[in-house]
């Protein structure tokens, strides 16, 4: 069928009337479709493009209905017609690429069926093998290859061949590289650079690695040629410190221990970083760190830290005395005293517990006086008081809460007669009443300071003489007070009185 469309198509030319001849024969079998299908794939067949011309186009050709004239329909008349494009579209798409490569400069002669059996990645990467990048691109843009599989993968393998000639400079190739690729998608210009690498331009490929916005591409490459220096700081630039620490441990096995140092101290951020790790994996180095950068004050700190992990009182003890001198060298007094007086509290703890049998050694002085006082020894809790200079207030409230623990109210009754309570005595009765011994709290509400009387009065339930105290003091936010905690059944007189007494304070 295909060769009588094909003879019809001729002889109309000569404007033979066997034309209609031939086009009644294919109406009258019903098989003008087989007979442009035919003609479509004969075209793809063919190996000369005119010869490929006159197939596709013969098929088209036809006698309009009313019989007037012959003509070729468009794409869109041909869809209104029922003649599908979509073979024709594809074949001469598929003819066009063909075309090209069977060209002499190009040479390679496929066949349509080797060309759908090939598929368009091979054929690309055959062009890409041969180096004929513009006409792969071309190819590829042309068939719509997406972005990945096409135009940026050529590229890629443009670059890595660019890289490798040796007669232009490092400069030129970059910038040539940089500008193609600018508007490429998905490039790793570590891979191109890594190509430079390996063909001896190393200078290339570090200037490569500055178009790479990925610092995890780049820093290995980095690494690899050995730019230990410059792989840090772009690791330290990117943020990301996981990506440091890689950086940082790879040049702990490379370098020696000075060098190693060295190039830390040049860079903060990766010094600061190490220092953590070694604080938690490492402290033998984090000791020889702080040694090199003359940092007293870190190593008083350490020498501290150490000695809290020290059982050994002995040991623990030369652990805070290297602590003293490190922050004596550093100028830092008040820490070279505190850890004095910590060696003293140490050497008191093991002297008691030699004598007297306690569990000491570690405790800090607070709870070593609260110890003290609550198994009685009280001389040398006050000895630690005067020896440390402990504030008198403080004092006074720890051995006001271990005697008031211990119900040792008869000492608790010398002591606070032994002089003026620079705490007050309201603190007397509240613990007392705390441990639910309201006899006691009786015997200091006396002593309590007129502004407190009414707390005090209130607080051991006499209400007489809270009421006393408020009216005396005539303060109508106590009196209120008192008022709130009275009973209108039993304490009926004595809320008249504090009503009168508000009402004056109120004029007042």
């Amino acid at each position: 069928m295909a060769g009588i469309l094909y003879l019809m198509a001729f002889v109309l030319q000569k404007e033979s009337q066997k034309a209609d001849e031939y086009l009644r024969e294919i109406k009258e079998q019903s098989l003008l479709s087989e007979a442009v299908r035919q003609c479509v794939e004969a075209a793809g067949h063919e190996h000369e493009p005119e010869t490929q011309k006159t197939l596709l186009r013969r098929h088209f050709t036809y006698r309009r209905n009313d019989n007037t004239h012959w003509f070729t329909p468009s794409l869109s008349q041909l869809l209104s017609l029922n003649f599908p494009p979509e073979q024709f579209v594809s074949m001469c798409r598929d003819l066009r690429v063909l075309n090209a490569v069977r060209d002499y400069t190009v040479g390679i002669p496929l066949t349509h069926t080797q060309f759908k059996q090939m598929t368009v990645q091979v054929l690309i990467d055959r062009l890409v093998y041969r180096k004929l990048y513009p006409l792969a691109i071309e190819v590829c843009r042309y068939l719509k290859t997406p972005e990945y599989q096409g135009v940026s993968r050529v590229l890629k393998h443009w670059a890595c061949y660019k890289v490798q000639q040796k007669e232009e400079s490092d400069e030129v190739i970059a910038k040539a590289v940089s500008v193609k690729l600018a508007d490429a998608a998905g490039i790793s210009y570590s891979e191109i650079a890594t190509k430079a690498y390996e063909s001896g331009r190393t200078e290339l490929a570090i200037k490569l690695l500055e178009f790479e916005p990925r610092s995890g591409e780049q820093v290995p490459l980095l690494l690899k040629m050995k730019k230990s220096p410059l792989a840090l700081s772009k690791a330290i630039e990117s943020g990301d410190t996981d990506l440091v620490y890689t950086v940082v441990m790879y040049l702990k096995n490379e370098l020696n221990r000075g060098d190693f140092f060295m190039m830390l101290r040049n860079q903060p951020v990766a010094l600061s970083l190490y220092k953590q790790f070694c604080k938690h994996q490492e402290q033998d180095t984090l000791k020889d760190l702080f040694n090199q950068d003359d940092d007293h004050e870190e190593l008083g700190n350490f020498y501290v830290k150490a000695s809290y992990k020290d059982q050994r009182l002995e040991a623990r003890v030369a652990l805070l005395q290297s602590a003293v001198d490190e922050y004596y060298k550093a100028k830092n007094d008040f820490s070279a005293k505190t850890t004095e007086d910590e060696m003293r509290l140490l050497r008191f703890q093991r002297k008691l517990e030699e004598e007297k049998g306690e569990q000491l050694v570690g405790f800090s002085l607070h709870d070593t006086m609260t110890t003290l006082l609550s198994v009685g020894l009280h001389k040398h809790a006050e000895q630690l008081y005067k020896d440390f200079r402990v504030p008198d207030k403080r004092f006074w409230w720890l051995k006001l809460k271990a005697l008031a623990e211990k119900e040792d109210w008869e000492e608790l009754e010398k002591f606070g007669k032994t002089k003026k309570s620079p705490i007050g005595y309201l603190p007397f009765v509240e613990v007392c009443i705390k441990h639910h011994n309201k006899y006691e709290a009786k015997k200091y509400v006396s002593k309590v300071t007129p502004e407190q009387k009414v707390k005090a009065h209130l607080a051991v339930g006499d209400m007489e003489g809270a009421a006393e105290a408020a009216i005396e003091r005539r303060n109508e936010s106590e009196i209120s007070t008192v008022l709130s905690r009275c009973s209108a059944t039993t304490d009926h007189l004595l809320m008249e009185r504090l009503n009168r007494a508000k009402a004056t304070a109120v004029k007042k």
